[in-house]
């Protein structure tokens, strides 16, 4: 066909198709365009679809990650709150404790005050103790004098200058009478026999005065002229009265307190006394 044809055929073409209808040129361009221009389309489209599944898994991703995020502060909110419940309640304990503690000291700090007026009470009593014993000691220091004084003046009373035993300031003098107290320790027995080698004889007790007199000087347990057969008699022959009768001891003893019984085979101290008539 020469170029001249091409034209025509071209005309002839254009004509069938009118008598056909409207040709749509969209569509026979579509028609008539190469294969590889759809195959680049196609790539594409797979391409977006690879883009479009990746971000609804990146947004699928970040979703449970939110998810999970909420879940996991959620939890940490309830084991915050429960602890800061259980710091709440161990404050309200420590301040009971406290407060304890304080009244505990309030109690403690009155105790030491009471400790500390007890402690002033009993330092008072001590000082006054003291002044007791220092009171005391003083009284003795004053009726040793007065002992002392006594055995130093005794010897004026005495009515015979020959008849001083040798051991005279062993002697004491009362009521006219002299009486020599033992250091040693003997029996009755023996007692008056040493009272007799003195040309004296075991003291015997006639008045009240004498018996307070004998409680003064002595200091413990002294034989006296006192036994009992059926009754409690002096040396001399006079009946205590008020002697008991179911003693089980028959010797009598003349002690800080009063008269007293003792076996007359035990050992005490012994108490002589010389008259005018010796």
């Amino acid at each position: 066909m020469t170029k001249s044809e091409i034209p025509e055929a071209i005309y002839q073409n254009i004509n069938t198709k009118d008598n056909e209808g409207c040709l749509d040129l969209k569509t026979h361009r579509q028609k008539h365009q190469p294969p590889q221009l759809t195959g680049s389309i196609s790539v594409k489209s797979r391409k977006l679809r690879a883009l479009e599944v990746c971000l609804g898994l990146l947004c699928a991703l970040l979703l449970t990650a939110v998810i999970v995020l909420c879940v996991y502060f959620s939890i940490q909110r309830k084991h915050l709150l429960t602890h800061i419940t259980e710091l709440n309640e161990d404050r309200e304990q420590l301040l009971n404790q406290n407060n304890d503690l304080t009244e505990e000291r309030e109690q403690i700090l009155k105790h030491n005050d009471d400790l500390t007026e007890e402690r002033k009470q009993l330092l008072t009593n001590i000082t006054n103790l003291n002044r007791e014993r220092e009171r005391l000691l003083n009284h003795i220091e004053n009726l040793t004098k007065e002992r002392e004084q006594l055995r130093n003046d005794k010897w004026k009373m005495w009515p015979y200058e020959q008849d001083l035993p040798v051991d005279k300031f062993k002697w004491i003098c009362y009521n006219n009478s002299f009486y020599f107290i033992s250091s040693e320790m003997k029996s009755w027995s023996d007692s008056r026999r040493d009272c007799q080698q003195r040309k004296a004889d075991l003291a015997i007790i006639k008045s009240t005065e004498e018996k307070t007199f004998f409680q003064k000087v002595v200091d413990r347990n002294f034989w006296i002229g006192l036994t009992k057969t059926d009754v409690w008699k002096w040396l001399d022959g006079t009946v205590l009265t008020n002697g008991s009768k179911t003693d089980s001891s028959n010797c009598a003893v003349v002690a800080e307190g009063g008269y007293y019984t003792s076996a007359c085979n035990s050992n005490n101290g012994w108490i002589c006394e010389k008259t005018h008539h010796y």
